[in-house]
């Protein structure tokens, strides 16, 4: 349960900084952590599914659904999200100092403002910083 409260006020003070960060880039997509998505699947050959550990996107309507797995401590933020070509580009704050051992799972709700929209999106990349930029496994 502590770590259910722990991931739950990271998840609050991360859709903060989130949605701040990526309005006063000007970015044409708002970034909101929501603890209310389900995490994103895999279904296997025997018809089972798995919840992936990886980072993860899916389009969803009105929105891109985007999975973010790391350290509890300090947490993933997004410091701002872009699009170009149908490339959505999210932005992680470089995370300096230790961090925790274990896996954190959260769910961010990736909102389309002004011309954008959601089915143009055809990848999702994630900056990490560093010149660490991976695209993320697509979930339907």
């Amino acid at each position: 349960m502590l770590i259910t409260r722990r991931a739950l006020l990271l998840s609050a003070a991360t859709a903060a900084f989130g949605l701040t960060a990526c309005q006063k880039q000007g970015a044409s997509w708002s970034a909101e952590a929501d603890d209310s998505l389900d995490y994103l699947s895999r279904e296997g050959a025997d018809g089972d599914s798995s919840v992936l550990t990886d980072d993860a996107w899916a389009p969803r309507e009105g929105f891109i659904q985007l999975q973010l797995c790391g350290a509890s401590i300090p947490g993933q933020k997004i410091e701002s999200v872009s699009e170009k070509d149908g490339t959505l580009t999210v932005t992680l704050e470089v995370q300096d100092g230790p961090q925790t051992m274990d896996l954190l799972i959260t769910e961010w709700r990736l909102t389309p403002e002004g011309d954008a929209q959601v089915s143009s999106i055809e990848r999702v990349m994630i900056d990490y910083g560093g010149g660490d930029v991976r695209e993320a496994e697509r979930a339907d």
